[in-house]
């Protein structure tokens, strides 16, 4: 518990409750233990006042100091990072007794050395009195943030905290001896004791911390929870007084129990395969919604990401129900590994086939040993317009982009097989219209040679004739030249199909005998024509 200033009213409802929170307890378990340890700070300035009366603070129990309260009390006892006051214990009666005993004590700043005091707590394994084959719990309740690797530089503590157990037995408690030395411990060796020692913690926080994102460095415990695992850690949120502090138990307790899933474990891939009454969580790794007293069955497939010939003994760990011991015997060749085809065609010849997959020669690589390391890199670094394909050498993906043209945004874009073409200006561009500022008149697709770098327009077709746009840059139209008397024709004969004319350019050019009239051709009427 955090006996910070701030933690006086928290303090008085646990010792007003502390029959109650045993009473809780045994309904969850009949073979419970409980014990009890307190946190504030290192006494080291800016994290605590240095001022004392009487001896040198620097002796082994720092004088006898008087702190201002944080809380408008008169004073407070001298501050510490952690002392454990109850050993594990199956005696309800005890809690209260030590309650009673303990007091609140003063510090300046508002995050804790909340992660050196949880730290001492997993891995004082005899001083706190862990059991064997016990679900094990910390409940860690504070109404602050925490502090963590780095930030003792502020009092110049500097010697990295080697995370070992240093808790000293003293009249009535064990004290944490290596505070004012080292700094505070990270959040990645919390993780690795917890999992190491195969405890759960739960963070009994009060909701402002919670909601205000109170913390020295800006990390919550929300986001704690996720760094150290979400089967590892879970966060409960607590009145400010921690007066529910009864119904916090009951529901942290159901967190910790109601799913369980197997941990990851370095060098191997774990599956997970529900046999009766699981289902799965969300990332697959176990049984979710597990009631209390239920009994749940799945299966564990597990393949070694890497294939060692020795036997070996892994722990797979089931956070909060220990851990199962396994005997991994690898099999690292199949049967079919002595039936190997030299320079085989699916393997283009480089490589061998074997057990359905190509085993490539020296030099080259790929699923069928199609890429060559000998190849180089591309050409001209794609001109930086493109990604380089690392099996063939060659660019590939060429940007497009978008450009000003006319006054117009288009998206244009690079080709060739270096990227080196540029297909919005300069030689070899497709053409903006004369009449239209777009690439290609807008009606045709920009086709580029990336061998020549040279690009033309492809052009579309006109909606109303049905005949394809014409000319360099796609500009004469077609439909300029139809008449819907006549459809699919452009520059219709009225009385000849075989006459029809020609459409040039937007204009119908007609032969020698006619006209062109109304987007058609007719015959010319000369004088010599016989009057009707």
């Amino acid at each position: 518990m955090d006996l910070s200033g701030s933690q006086a009213s928290d303090l008085d409802s646990l010792k007003s409750l502390s029959n109650s929170i045993t009473d809780e307890l045994e309904s969850i378990s009949s073979q419970f233990t409980i014990g009890f340890g307190s946190f504030v700070d290192k006494i080291a300035y800016p994290f605590a006042s240095t001022l004392q009366n009487g001896s040198d603070y620097l002796t082994r129990h720092l004088g006898n100091m008087v702190i201002e309260c944080a809380n408008g009390r008169a004073s407070c006892g001298p501050t510490y990072v952690y002392r454990h006051h109850l050993p594990l214990t199956s005696d309800s009666g005890q809690l209260s007794e030590v309650l009673d005993n303990v007091t609140i004590r003063g510090n300046l700043d508002v995050p804790e050395a909340t992660l050196e005091a949880l730290l001492q707590s997993v891995v004082c394994l005899d001083e706190v009195g862990w059991r064997n084959g016990s679900l094990r719990i910390v409940m860690v309740l504070t109404d602050a943030g925490f502090k963590t690797a780095l930030d003792g530089r502020a009092a110049a503590l500097v010697t990295r905290n080697d995370g070992e157990c240093h808790l000293e037995p003293e009249e009535g408690f064990y004290d944490y001896s290596r505070g004012p030395e080292q700094d505070f411990p990270s959040i990645y060796q919390v993780r690795e004791k917890l999992i190491e020692n195969d405890i759960i913690t739960i963070f009994a926080v009060a909701e402002d911390v919670v909601r205000n994102r109170i913390s020295t460095d800006n990390i919550v415990y929300r986001e704690l929870a996720e760094e150290i695992g979400r089967s590892r850690a879970f966060v409960q949120t607590i009145a400010n007084d921690s007066a529910d502090i009864v119904s916090v138990i009951r529901m942290a307790y159901e967190s910790v129990t109601r799913d369980i899933v197997v941990d990851s474990v370095s060098g191997l891939t774990i599956g997970i395969a529900p046999v009766l009454n699981c289902n799965l969580t969300s990332d697959g790794r176990g049984c979710a919604n597990v009631a209390i007293e239920d009994l749940v069955s799945f299966n564990v497939t597990v393949t070694m990401d890497q294939c060692l010939k020795d036997m070996q003994t892994r722990l797979l760990p089931l956070p909060g129900f220990g851990n199962v011991e396994l005997t991994l015997v690898p099999i690292c060749e199949c049967n079919c590994s002595s039936q190997m085809i030299s320079n085989h065609t699916s393997c283009n010849g480089t490589g061998s086939l074997v057990c359905g997959a190509c085993d490539c020669s020296e030099g080259f690589y790929g699923e069928q040993c199609e890429c060559d390391d000998e190849l180089g890199p591309c050409l001209n670094d794609c001109f930086n317009r493109g990604s380089c394909d690392n099996c063939t050498r060659e660019c590939i993906s060429c940007d497009t982009y978008q450009d000003t043209i006319g006054g117009v945004f288009q998206i244009v874009g690079s080709f060739g097989k270096r990227c080196q073409c540029d297909n919005s200006t300069g030689a070899g561009a497709c053409p903006v219209g004369r009449d239209i500022d777009q690439v290609c008149s807008g009606r045709g697709e920009c086709v580029c040679d990336g061998e020549k770098c040279d690009c033309d327009c492809e052009c579309g077709t006109a909606p109303l004739s049905g005949h394809q746009y014409s000319g360099d840059d796609c500009g004469c139209d077609p439909d300029n030249c139809y008449n819907e008397q006549y459809p699919g024709r452009v520059c219709a004969h009225n009385q000849d199909r075989e006459k029809d004319g020609k459409c040039d350019c937007n204009d119908c050019l007609c032969d020698t005998d006619s006209v062109s009239f109304n987007r058609t051709c007719i015959y010319k009427v000369t004088c010599t024509d016989p009057l009707t």
